[in-house]
């Protein structure tokens, strides 16, 4: 016999809120309400955001699927909060990373989660929800996950995005801070019945600090969605490239500050100017330029700055790409970090242009197929690689896509998996 199968999403980013933090729990409760299951999802009501994204809203139109936005409580919900928000991005991003970290604990969005309990808590007991699904970041999630399962009993399955204590966007303000965030990420973790996270190498990571919990712990990766590529059939055939056509590279996304391309684009730059053979021109989606201007003024005709763009028309320009380009900077732990955005590039079957840093992203793309790792961000070195991926292109001498390893990042199997860790937890007798 098993229980009712309900449960409690605790997400802080939701449509109509845009950017990679709304993907992975959009799609699992698209999938899971396709299974059977009741999702009541409980998230902040509409602050200032910079990204909206309302085709997303379609995503979790179930019947199945009850959206509750209950309080506030952060910087993006009080005109001083939005105005301290606009001081913080003028700063340098250490220096606003420390900033952060020395004004809020665990993080800026600890209001909400503090306003909304006794609401959520209400929302367990009146439809006798015996599970909550919390993601992270923002991880003061978590003490909200925490606070309801002691109040109502229900079990919990804690999801990471990414590492928690030693995440690549953290700053700590000092080392007291960092015990501090080491402590309270030991106590929270250890409520959990479950814990999921994205990679094997922060799983290893929370394994080393919390060997204890390791037994819980479960590898569940992002992935794609084929409803939204339209993903090719088995049968389709290369489509032939003539070195006078000139190829479109796209890079989807955002240039996070503690990202900055600007050496590669350099590359880029010298590419362009040198390498006539292979012509090519860029567009980026999800970055709006205004910073590398500068950078690209020689060739500026061949560069397209899309800004931000709804994730659905983002994929569609995805899906029509010749080339695909992947950018990671090397930072503190960006080893771990597996971007959404690679398993929705793999998901088209496009050949892949990565400037990463040696890790596990840079192991996916291996084992996916067609793709140049450059770890390189010498601009010259970096335009060489570019004409040697292009020559290889055209003479498609690239490896063909691994369609296997790529069908284990469907979203539809990967909700199957979490499916089951709600199961295990659920099942009586």
């Amino acid at each position: 016999m098993r229980r009712s199968k309900q449960v409690l999403f605790v997400a802080y980013y939701a449509p109509p809120m845009g950017g990679s933090g709304v993907q992975r729990p959009v799609k699992f409760a698209k999938y899971l309400a396709k299974l059977g299951w009741t999702i009541h999802w409980v998230c902040p009501k509409e602050g200032v955001y910079p990204y909206r994204d309302e085709g997303l809203q379609s995503d979790i139109s179930d019947e199945n699927i009850h959206v509750h936005r209950i309080g506030g409580g952060t910087p993006q919900h009080s005109v001083i909060g939005r105005w301290l928000q606009s001081l913080y991005y003028c700063l340098p991003s250490k220096v606003a990373a420390r900033l952060n970290s020395w004004l809020y604990f665990p993080d800026n969005k600890v209001g909400w989660a503090d306003e909304v309990v006794d609401e959520s808590a209400k929302l367990i007991t009146t439809h006798q929800i015996p599970l909550i699904f919390v993601t992270a970041p923002p991880f003061s999630v978590f003490g909200l996950a925490t606070k309801l399962a002691t109040k109502t009993g229900a079990k919990v399955v804690m999801d990471l995005r990414d590492d928690w204590l030693e995440n690549q966007f953290h700053h700590y303000v000092n080392a007291s801070r960092k015990r501090q965030m080491a402590l309270l990420e030991a106590q929270e973790l250890s409520i959990a019945d479950a814990i999921t996270v994205i990679n094997k190498e922060t799983k290893d990571q929370l394994a080393s600090r919390h060997p204890q919990l390791q037994s819980r712990m479960s590898v569940l990766p992002n992935g794609f969605d084929p409803d939204d590529l339209m993903v090719q059939q088995e049968e389709d055939e290369p489509k032939d490239i003539e070195a006078s056509t000139t190829s479109t590279w796209v890079y989807n996304g955002l240039f996070y500050r503690q990202q900055d391309p600007t050496r590669i684009l350099k590359g880029f730059v010298r590419y362009l100017e040198s390498q006539p053979t292979y012509p090519v021109r860029f567009v980026i989606q999800g970055d709006d330029g205004r910073r590398y201007q500068k950078v690209v003024r020689s060739v500026k005709d061949r560069f397209t700055w899309a800004g931000y763009v709804p994730h659905k028309e983002s994929l569609r320009g995805v899906h029509q790409a010749d080339v695909l380009w992947l950018h990671l900077s090397d930072m503190p732990h960006i080893d771990r970090v597996t971007p959404g955005k690679v398993f929705e590039y793999m998901g088209t079957g496009k050949p892949i242009f990565a400037t990463v840093p040696e890790g596990i992203t840079a192991e996916i793309l291996r084992e996916y197929g067609p793709v140049m790792v450059v770890h390189t961000t010498d601009p010259e070195e970096v335009s060489q690689a570019m004409f040697d991926f292009e020559q290889a292109r055209h003479a498609q001498q690239l490896p063909p896509v691994n369609k296997t390893f790529v069908r284990t990042f469907d979203r539809k199997i990967l909700t199957h998996q979490l499916e089951q860790i709600f199961l295990n937890l659920t099942s009586e007798g």
